[in-house]
């Protein structure tokens, strides 16, 4: 499988309209599906990158560089995440309701009723609360349709040279939040500002986690040593943004 065989499926799938709008955050999954739509329809793909309070500016610097790297046009669409009750209060579906917001913006942005892709790989879980929504959309997941399992897709995208082939997946800011603690601007940009310094520190996968005021900051045992060194300044940063405490915990696994 390479990139021409994933441009052919969209080809075939885009039809009469020869359009496609790339749901676009990217990372290497959505980067190697619009590179394959790029391919397949030149400037009438297009990759949009819905922004929201989730969003992080590092979300948004990674998304402008690979699509940079395509040479397909790239939108941001500006949302209020927030606005949306079932994404706000931060509940088992909140996915659901935020991929719903994702897909309806774009959709409405594109307009002509172009074809919707989006980067699912064959291994991403199809009980996720985002896929019924992608489902609802008509989103076509060609990497998944394809067979293309995570290492697949990062084999590709070394091969036709992405910038971020190699880069370690993400997560919105939401998921650093308790299920059932209502999401605020204030938590999400909080954490935000958090793991950016701990990004400046060296610790690139760096996680915090918020629950009622208490920060933890999850680190693989390779940044042990760049945690030891900055405690005192993290936890001075997250009194700073009105958290109770900070906490340190190592992943193990």
């Amino acid at each position: 499988m390479n990139l021409e065989n994933l441009a052919s499926r969209i080809r075939e799938r885009a039809g009469a309209h020869r359009q496609a709008a790339v749901a676009f955050s990217g990372g290497v999954d959505s980067a190697l599906a619009a590179a394959a739509a790029h391919l397949a329809l030149g400037d009438r793909a297009v990759a949009c990158t819905v922004v929201s309070e989730l969003t992080t500016g590092r979300d948004l610097l990674r998304a402008s560089e690979a699509a940079a790297a395509i040479g397909i046009r790239h939108i941001e669409l500006p949302v209020s995440a927030l606005a949306v009750a079932g994404v706000r209060q931060n509940l088992s579906n909140r996915c659901y309701h935020c991929k719903q917001k994702v897909f309806r913006t774009i959709q409405e942005a594109a307009g002509d009723l172009p074809l919707l892709v989006d980067g699912t790989n064959y291994e991403d879980d199809p009980a996720r609360p985002g896929m019924k929504a992608a489902a609802e959309f008509g989103v076509f997941p060609v990497l998944k349709e394809c067979g293309l399992v995570k290492a697949d897709v990062r084999r590709v995208a070394r091969e036709i040279g992405l910038p971020n082939w190699n880069a370690h997946s993400e997560s919105c800011l939401a998921t650093r939040v308790r299920e059932g603690q209502e999401l605020t601007v204030e938590i999400l940009t909080g954490i935000e500002a958090m793991e950016s310094q701990l990004d400046e520190y060296g610790a690139h996968t760096a996680r915090v986690r918020h629950d009622n005021l208490v920060a933890t900051v999850e680190y693989d045992r390779q940044y042990s040593g760049i945690m030891e060194k900055n405690s005192d300044n993290i936890v001075a940063l997250a009194r700073r943004l009105g958290w109770r405490s900070c906490l340190f915990k190592e992943w193990r696994g």
